[in-house]
């Protein structure tokens, strides 16, 4: 069997994680009535603001953590809370299907839920499995992949529930809403086998649901216009997630400012402009919005609104993915989500895309610069609005007269040298993907100078970067530079040193009596042992595209937390304990360890130094035997 870095193939099976400030541990509480809302309780979920004292509103978004899928969809057929009196609430109005690889680097915000008001200690979440599309890269072709448990079984339907800590519930009030962000940890969740034919993947899933994430992403809400409230700077809309034509999912605000970018009907505008041309479009306009949620104010800003004609399968076809090749006026695609105007949502591994001049361009979050097909370059990610065909097992979408959007796009290796113009990498991973995917002829301004894998070269100028050295490994992101004009290869918005953050360290230790985990576990550190006997360990270290097996390196791994508040947790049986403090969490696993439990899993996510080989960890979960 092949081991990817879904080492954690059983972390947390049936459980959620909750991220919570909690000071120490949670415990598990016996069973409680279950109890069905009284009539004077009943809330109902509603576009307009809520006005009844008796209710508050659930925001709850959806996202993944980085995984070895190409596609991952889903359906999520319930969730469900349970307050502490007992009383049951439904939170999710239908089912849907999801795509969770859409979602690593941003959140989707599922539903506004009207929901009693109090406080809830626990829930439940369904996902059917029976119609998934699960897809993973084999040999450099998208296969599919068949999903069973532990016990090789295939997978049907599963139910997972909740445990909030009993010290920072979850808290529904009539003023304030709340924000429960749900991650299906992809990367923890699975254990790919490529050797199988068809290849299968082991599924135990760890999901981590935090009140308030200690890692914040991009939330993007959509749905079609209620009003526009130009003198407050907000407007409203009706949430339809996941590309939903119709559902009630509640309405939101969302507050813009003097540099919010829009596109509405294919025109850009920037403030208070754009946000005069919404309120002349008809309520119901279809409107994607990419922003934060202010935690401080507990609102959504916009960073980007696109409304009109250019939201996906509002009035033309649509794919997102990514350019691996460039001919002329064609494009290859790949990794590609379809979404056709009837609302139908699939994936293809490769499609032919067919542009010219008069193909509108645009970039995401630059609405306004001036941007032609010239832009369209190979590795750039892009979404693309026109006319899907199809001829056997071939896919094409014309966008001669429709638009393509580029998106930010992710680029990380390791550092060759930077002289504070120009960072040179050497290249692990593109969007997502393996350099060898592409094909990079064209891309230069003569064949020499086409991109190279070997010495990928990233404009980094009016980008304040901490001290980067040789080998460092490193995430950019930002848009490819233009077709033919290469070098530079990359133009980066921002620079990662993944000695600063998004690190991930996973642990699948061998079994036996004599293994021991870690070699020190004090107030301050654990020091991870790789030096045991038996079956061969599983000692990952990822940084975007890199992996590195760490057993090599010639001193141990240490982690520290990186901050004062954390998030540790412990999973004993069916018992989960939540802290944030450090001392207290190393302090409980070592009581554990004394009452003769073992470890069995880790992963850890922070900022990594390559000197020292210290994990600064803001993230750990431990699965005990």
């Amino acid at each position: 069997m092949i081991k990817l870095n879904n080492g954690l193939k059983s972390l947390l099976t049936t459980l959620f994680l909750i991220s919570l400030a909690a000071c120490g541990g949670g415990s598990s509480e016996p069973p409680i009535e279950q109890v069905t809302v009284s009539e004077e309780e009943s809330c109902t979920t509603t576009e307009q603001e809520n006005g009844d004292d008796n209710c508050g509103t659930l925001l709850l978004g959806l996202t993944d953590a980085d995984g070895d899928f190409l596609n991952y969809t889903v359906e999520v057929t319930g969730l469900e809370l349970t307050r502490a009196d007992g009383t049951l609430v439904s939170v999710m109005p239908s089912s849907q299907m999801i795509n969770f690889t859409e979602y690593v680097e941003v959140s989707e915000l599922a539903t506004a839920a009207t929901i009693p008001a109090g406080i809830y200690n626990s829930g439940s979440i369904t996902v059917n499995y029976t119609n998934a599309d699960i897809q993973v890269e084999k040999d450099g072709v998208a296969v599919t992949a068949n999903m069973v448990d532990a016990e090789g079984i295939t997978l049907t339907r599963e139910t997972l529930q909740i445990q909030f800590d009993e010290n920072n519930r979850l808290v529904i009030a009539r003023h304030r809403p709340a924000m429960l962000e749900i991650d299906f940890n992809l990367a923890a969740s699975h254990n790919v086998n490529l050797e199988n034919d068809p290849v299968t993947v082991t599924t135990e899933p760890f999901i981590v649901a935090e009140i308030d994430p200690i890692e914040s992403k991009e939330f993007r809400v959509r749905g079609p216009l209620i009003s526009v409230d130009e003198t407050k700077a907000i407007f409203r809309i009706a949430v339809r997630p996941f590309h939903r034509n119709s559902g009630r999912f509640g309405g939101v605000n969302v507050q813009t400012n003097n540099n919010t970018n829009f596109e509405v009907d294919g025109v850009a505008f920037i403030g208070a402009e754009g946000l005069t041309q919404m309120a002349a479009l008809e309520k119901g306009t279809p409107t994607i919005t990419l922003g934060i949620f202010d935690r401080a104010a507990d609102r959504f800003t916009a960073i980007t609104v696109i409304a009109g004609s250019g939201v996906p399968g509002a009035d033309k076809d649509a794919a997102a993915g990514v350019i691996v090749a460039r001919q002329g006026n064609t494009l290859t695609v790949n990794g590609v989500s379809l979404i056709r105007q009837n609302g139908e949502v699939s994936f293809a591994n490769q499609i032919t895309v067919l542009i010219d001049s008069s193909t509108l361009v645009s970039k995401r979050r630059r609405l306004q610069d001036d941007v032609n097909i010239d832009d369209l370059s190979v590795g750039q990610a892009v979404t693309i609005l026109g006319t899907i065909s199809q001829q056997d097992d071939s896919t094409t979408i014309d966008a001669t007269e429709g638009a393509i959007r580029m998106r930010l796009t992710f680029a990380s290796g390791h550092a060759i040298s930077e002289d504070g113009l120009t960072l040179n990498l050497a290249l692990q991973a593109l969007q997502g993907r393996p350099p060898e995917t592409y094909d990079f002829s064209g891309t230069g301004i003569s064949p020499e100078l086409d991109a190279s894998a070997d010495n990928y070269e990233v404009s980094i100028e009016n980008i304040q970067l901490s001290q980067i050295s040789t080998n460092d490994p490193i995430r950019v992101s930002g848009f490819i530079n233009q077709f033919g004009n290469a070098p530079v290869d990359f133009n980066a918005m921002t620079v990662i040193n993944y000695a600063e953050s998004r690190s991930q360290i996973f642990v699948n230790w061998p079994t036996g009596d004599t293994v021991i985990t870690f070699s020190e576990i004090g107030s301050e550190n654990l020091v991870i042992n790789t030096e045991n006997e038996g079956e061969d360990g599983v000692y990952k270290l990822l940084q975007g595209g890199i992996r590195t097996d760490f057993s090599s390196f010639d001193i141990p791994v240490t982690i520290i937390p990186l901050a004062d508040r954390g998030f540790y947790s412990i999973k004993s049986g069916d018992a989960i304990s939540a802290f944030s403090n450090f001392a207290d969490f190393s302090s409980a696993l070592q009581l554990k360890l004394d009452e003769g439990d073992s470890i069995d899993l880790m992963h850890a996510v922070g900022g990594f130094s390559t000197d020292n080989k210290t994990l600064s960890a803001v993230k750990i979960a431990i699965k005990l035997n």
